[in-house]
């Protein structure tokens, strides 16, 4: 559940408790993603960060804050459920299929008395609702929609199932919400903190499925895993399924609590940053990842080289619930702000698009943040520009050549 956001790094395939996926697997095409920021409802763009301990008192949404219905949050996650697939090089989702999921949150939201707009937020976070979404393995099997703690339901266990039926859709969130022989859900995790009747528990829970545990300071946004993924849910619950994350892995564990005015966002480029002791986070890295984010979901880390150039997915803002894992991934560094051509001698990243016709490579201490800024292109259009770049931006490899256009 390690969520990985968007294109961010972190989150989204995160993982954890439930296996982070493409997060924050925070992943929506690169269509999707123009889609929604073209005609977008005033509601659906990243709010606010949010940092601290999940308090309302600190600025946290409280529950009558969240998206009206799960009807409407589901809707308006529909177009990024019918291209999310894409991101895996799998057959996207049939219309049948992503009914099947509405139908299989639903029904366990009643059995395990879990909140369906809860359990939603996390299946985009994890994987931005891709039913042949890959299985991650950072020590513990995240298979499935919510990448859950060593479920048994998938469709794409190194081969995907076409159609997917509903009886392993269901079984995913099934694991996913109510947890498995192996490792806790959601509701295991909600019970831990607490139960229902604070929403400030549905904040620990997400930060409890994505890490396994919660920092000794009891902030959200420290510790292992993805560090953006509370941020990230918590605007999915306020009804984000547009636009990159605002929320940088690098600055939200500095935060103590938002800025957040009480209203969903209208304006892209409304920084919305949480406030901290010091400052106020001016990033704008996608992080599972994507609610629209580019399901699951997260954050920019100094670029370190990496020892063996193989990829990892992640779901996903991305995008973001296995076993957590014992070291924090490393952070991501963005493309710089250098174009040089393929024949460089650079290597060039192996899942670039083979079409591309423009490169970057990216150096020691850049980020993720700012690739919009400086190439003009989104986090999710990076991504489908690179594959195998997870939400988090953690799979990101030193001095190696990415294609930033087609």
């Amino acid at each position: 559940m390690f969520a990985l956001p968007l294109l961010l790094a972190a989150g989204s395939l995160p993982l954890i408790f439930g296996a982070p996926v493409p997060s924050s697997l925070l992943l929506e095409s690169k269509d999707t993603v123009s889609t929604h920021s073209l005609n977008g409802r005033s509601s659906n763009l990243y709010s606010a960060v949010f940092g601290g301990d999940g308090l309302v008192s600190d600025g946290w949404p409280a529950l009558d804050q969240w998206i009206s219905s799960f009807d409407d949050m589901f809707e308006s996650n529909r177009d990024i459920m019918k291209t999310s697939c894409a991101q895996f090089d799998v057959e996207n989702n049939s219309d049948q299929e992503i009914d099947d999921i509405k139908s299989a949150i639903s029904s366990i939201a009643e059995s395990t008395g879990v909140d369906s707009r809860f359990i939603l937020a996390i299946v985009m976070q994890e994987s931005n609702g891709c039913v042949r979404v890959k299985t991650t393995n950072y020590g513990v099997n995240n298979p499935g929609l919510m990448q859950s703690h060593d479920g048994t339901g998938s469709c794409n266990e190194g081969t995907p199932m076409t159609p997917c039926p509903m009886s392993e859709i269901h079984q995913m969130i099934q694991d996913g919400t109510a947890g498995t022989s192996s490792g806790a859900g959601l509701k295991q995790c909600i019970d831990q903190y607490g139960g229902t009747g604070d929403v400030t528990n549905y904040y620990k829970a997400a930060r409890c499925y994505n890490s396994g545990s919660i920092a000794s300071s009891g902030n959200l946004g420290a510790g292992i895993a993805t560090p953006c993924y509370v941020s990230d849910v918590a605007n999915r619950l306020l009804g984000w399924s547009s636009g990159a994350s605002k929320c940088s892995d690098s600055s939200v564990a500095d935060l103590t609590g938002s800025n957040w005015s009480g209203q969903s966002s209208s304006d892209s480029s409304d920084s919305g940053s949480s406030s901290s002791s010091s400052s106020s986070s001016s990033s704008s890295s996608s992080s599972s990842s994507s609610a629209a984010p580019e399901p699951t979901t997260s954050a920019p880390a100094v670029a370190t080289q990496s020892a063996v150039p193989t990829i990892t997915q992640s779901a996903a803002p991305v995008a973001t619930s296995s076993a957590a894992p014992t070291v924090q991934p490393s952070a991501a560094s963005t493309v710089a702000p250098t174009v040089t051509p393929s024949s460089a001698a650079a290597p060039m990243y192996p899942q670039a698009i083979s079409s591309c016709k423009q490169y970057t490579t990216v150096t020691a201490g850049e980020f993720c943040d700012f690739v919009d800024t400086l190439f003009g292109i989104s986090l999710s259009t990076l991504q489908s520009l690179n594959p195998g770049l997870d939400d988090s931006c953690s799979n990101l490899w030193l001095g190696y050549q990415y294609c930033v256009k087609a």
